[in-house]
């Protein structure tokens, strides 16, 4: 496998999950028989602030270019275009920048308004709780961070 193979695998796994999860629904709400589920790009729900989706949604869209810079540094080490150690330092800082966004997103979610809206019930309830995205969100930080490390191990030559 090419230098970088593994890093350039897994940040292409974050990439697509960053995706996903800024397509997916971040909270269902279910009662009364009716289901709803809202995400980063979904529409004002009547009843639901849709300040926290907003922020969080910018967040998620800096670790999408984070994670996209992070793969143009993994590539041109892979393929050997301009200095290696510049493009492993690209590749690995902008991985870990992936990682940290791609945590906060989530986290900052799951404590803003909107939940400190749902009052003692919390984010884990009888009526609610995380989306799909929300969590893959999650999964998406972990690879960055597994990519990252990888990309720091490779050896360069000057």
């Amino acid at each position: 496998m090419k230098k970088g193979g593994v890093a350039l695998i897994g940040m292409i796994l974050a990439l697509v999950f960053i995706i996903i999860a800024f397509i997916g629904p971040w909270y269902s709400m279910s009662f009364m028989g009716m289901s709803i589920d809202v995400g980063l790009t979904t529409e004002a729900t009547s009843g639901v602030d849709r300040g926290p989706f907003d922020t969080t949604m910018y967040i998620a869209i800096f670790a999408l270019i984070t994670s996209i810079l992070a793969f143009i540094g993994i590539l041109g080490l892979s393929f050997g275009f301009g200095s290696a150690k510049t493009m492993k330092s690209i590749g690995g800082i902008f991985g870990i920048l992936t990682f940290i966004l791609a945590l906060i997103a989530p986290l900052y979610f799951m404590t803003s308004a909107f939940l400190e809206g749902l009052g003692e019930i919390g984010f884990w309830n009888d009526f609610g709780g995380p989306g799909y995205g929300w969590y893959i969100m999650i999964i998406a930080a972990i690879i960055a961070l597994i990519a990252s490390t990888f990309i720091f191990k490779e050896k360069t030559t000057a």
